[in-house]
């Protein structure tokens, strides 16, 4: 019996094991869950427009506004991502740089990275992004996506390695990890974005300019997203 009793806890292990590994996959290509389901987080590929018009206005709090560009660009890009999504890592790591070099640095559009988190990993990343002194927020996050190890390893211990070589302390991580007005603040953003324009997964971008905001839901390659932002462009300085 005590053998019969070893073999099934063994087997109930395995299954722990195999669903918390499916589960971070899973996230990692742009799933999120729903009712316990693996939904793709980036619908807006069986969607005829390319964009939506939308309203509403997006919450954040002074502690997670971080923007790159001109305060007078006539764009702003807001894009929600999670640090867990692999679509939003590509896009930082190969998209950005692009709009960065032809419409950021050229006054045409500011940016605005907002957090996203679609698990209890990815939200930790999120607090320690904005817990950094500003100037070494956007690298953080680069590096983040570079190397994935904190994400599957699920061990704190590994993120807060990350968080020490930008400068942080035990207690510095310590005290952010507490702060529970920034998770507040996280969330409400969170709540709000899936409330005001109905965002389900990442990453998921709005376009803003004096006619208005546009989405964008799921991952684009540079080519499609420089022609969208030049036609915004055209109609924002006529």
């Amino acid at each position: 019996m005590l053998k019969i009793i070893k073999r099934i806890s063994r087997a109930l292990a395995l299954i722990v094991v195999y669903i918390m590994c499916a589960y971070g996959y899973l996230n990692a290509k742009g799933f999120v869950f729903k009712d316990g389901i693996p939904v793709l987080s980036n619908p807006a590929h069986a969607k005829a427009e390319f964009s939506e018009k939308v309203s509403g206005d997006i919450q954040l709090s002074s502690s997670q506004m971080r923007v790159e560009g001109k305060e007078n660009a006539p764009l702003t890009m807001y894009a929600f991502s999670s640090m867990a999504c692999s679509h939003c890592g590509d896009f930082h790591n190969y998209v950005l740089p692009k709009i960065r070099r032809d419409f950021i640095e050229k006054g045409k559009l500011k940016y605005v990275f907002i957090h996203f988190p679609i698990d209890a990993v990815s939200m930790r990343a999120a607090k320690l992004s904005y817990c950094l002194p500003p100037e070494k927020y956007e690298e953080f996050i680069t590096t983040l996506y570079k190397k994935k190890d904190w994400f599957y390893s699920g061990k704190k211990e590994v993120l807060n390695k990350y968080a020490k070589e930008y400068g942080m302390s035990e207690e510095a991580i310590k005290k952010c990890d507490d702060d529970k007005k920034l998770t507040s603040d996280i969330l409400l953003t969170f709540d709000s974005a899936l409330k005001t324009f109905e965002i389900e997964g990442t990453p998921t971008f709005i376009i803003e300019g004096k006619d208005g905001k546009e989405i964008i839901r799921g991952s684009r390659n540079y080519d499609d997203l420089n022609n969208y932002l030049n036609k915004r462009l055209s109609g924002e300085m006529k």
